[in-house]
């Protein structure tokens, strides 16, 4: 009785003349040159099963299929001497072709053996067994971002606790001169605490041509996916720097924030998804075509990030799914800036004009008024990265060079107007202002000794003619 076997890729079960361990729909994807379940995998390649591996890996036991990539295939296994379960990636047979691959290979691997950060996969060993050069190293239980992406649309919350991390990452890599050349979301590995880490480092670099001598006849090979490569990577694939990097993580931030690719003239995040409108600057400057114009170094745009993370409310960038953190003291202060300045505006604006109403002195009022908007003006300053801070320093500004304008026009010279008659100089006695023009108090038959008119909305004291 044949025991029942499942596909390596899809999972269905199949009869025991399946060829390569796949069931009959992936081998024809395979054989027409497409990956069954994967994008940008090499063609052709189809991966060996755990059981001709493991003759070749007596140090690992209980090798398992986990999936496939543009690199190679994946194997879940676990390490005897240490008891530890590790990841072994198998690269495409055809890599070892070269010559000068062995070399490389090794220059290459004990590079990336070097790295040691919590956010980077390690490396645990790697040589030649089999016709395969291969690595073993460290074993993520959790999902790649492809998966995560592929089963729900992540908040964007959870992208700003994901994005930073993988900035920490590549910053420590870029610091010891090693670029990555290929960020996708199949290389962004997220564990079950929501910890990030990127696999795949340098392996497109491992598997191209860069630094070599190449005939003239000769193009230098393209690294990378294409839809995540940055532009220089197509156009001058031997300078590419830390910088397409940077730009390969603004294709995968973008992503996750709309669920698309930001291919032609792509709208920014904001117009697609309630976003904050930051975020869409962050991903455009990561999106600028010239790398002089991107962030120069992942610690910047890792600051860009958290600080609207922290603005949103959000805290400190933790496990993706884990729950949102309390606001401290001081982030629950600034959400009040915001209201409390537009409250001393408004009644900064309103008291104004209601003591000069009512007091016969405009001094009191005018201070009022001025002290409500400087106080007005600093807590809009302190809240200004929120809509509201922002409409208040506006509308601050627009009100005070109204004002200015109004009262330059009305007190500049008060008698200019005054009619014929009524001289500019005031009469020896005349009382103070805001007596009425014109004739003596009722009753008295006489005329009073000064005219005192109001014009153009202020009081003059003038002599008759």
């Amino acid at each position: 009785m044949d025991t029942e076997r499942f596909c390596q890729h899809c999972g269905k079960p199949f009869g025991a003349k399946a060829v390569h361990g796949l069931c009959p729909e992936c081998l024809m994807q395979v054989g027409m040159g497409s990956e069954p379940g994967v994008e940008g995998g090499p063609k052709g390649f189809v991966p060996p099963t755990p059981e001709e591996l493991a003759p070749h890996f007596p140090q690992l036991e209980d090798l398992e299929f986990h999936g496939k990539g543009g690199m190679g295939a994946v194997y879940k296994a676990r390490q005897k001497n240490l008891n530890r379960l590790v990841a072994l990636k198998v690269l495409p047979p055809n890599a070892g072709r070269d010559p000068a691959f062995a070399e490389r290979f090794t220059r290459e691997a004990q590079a990336l053996a070097q790295l040691s950060h919590p956010g980077i996969l390690t490396i645990h060993e790697f040589g030649h067994a089999g016709g395969f050069y291969y690595f073993v190293m460290e074993f993520v239980d959790g999902v790649n971002l492809r998966q995560l992406l592929r089963a729900q649309r992540l908040s964007p919350r959870e992208a700003m606790a994901i994005v930073p991390q993988i900035c920490e990452a590549l910053q420590y890599a870029h610091d010891r001169g090693i670029v990555h050349r290929d960020i996708k979301p199949e290389n962004v590995l997220v564990d079950k605490q929501g910890r990030v880490k990127i696999a795949d480092f340098g392996l497109a670099k491992l598997l191209g041509r860069e630094g070599q001598s190449l005939p003239l006849t000769q193009s230098a090979e393209v690294m990378g996916t294409p839809q995540y490569m940055a532009p220089e990577q197509l156009e001058r694939p031997l300078e590419v720097d830390h910088r397409a990097d940077i730009y390969s993580l603004g294709v995968v931030f973008y992503e996750m924030l709309t669920g698309e690719l930001p291919l032609g003239r792509f709208p920014v995040p904001s117009r697609k998804v309630q976003v904050d409108v930051r975020l869409g600057e962050i991903v455009l400057r990561a999106l600028e075509k010239e790398p002089e114009l991107r962030y120069q170094q992942a610690r910047v745009f890792k600051t860009e990030v958290e600080t609207v993370a922290q603005a949103a409310g959000s805290g400190s960038p933790a496990a993706a799914h884990a729950s949102r953190p309390r606001a401290n003291r001081s982030e629950a202060r600034t959400t009040w800036y915001g209201p409390l300045a537009l409250g001393l505006f408004l009644a900064g604006t309103l008291g104004t004009l209601a003591l000069m109403s009512l007091s016969p002195r405009e001094e009191p009022a005018l201070v009022f008024g001025a002290l409500a908007l400087c106080l007005a003006v600093v807590f809009a300053w302190m809240s200004r990265r929120e809509r509201l801070g922002r409409f208040v320093l506006f509308t601050v500004g627009g009100a005070v060079c109204l004002a200015g304008a109004i009262a330059a026009v009305s007190f500049s010279d008060p008698c200019a107007d005054a009619p014929a008659g009524i001289s500019r100089t005031p009469a020896a006695g005349a009382g103070p202002a805001r007596i009425r023009s014109g004739a003596s108090p009722a009753g008295s038959g006489k005329a009073g000794p000064a005219n005192h008119q109001r014009i153009d909305g202020g009081f003059c004291g003038c002599a008759a003619g």
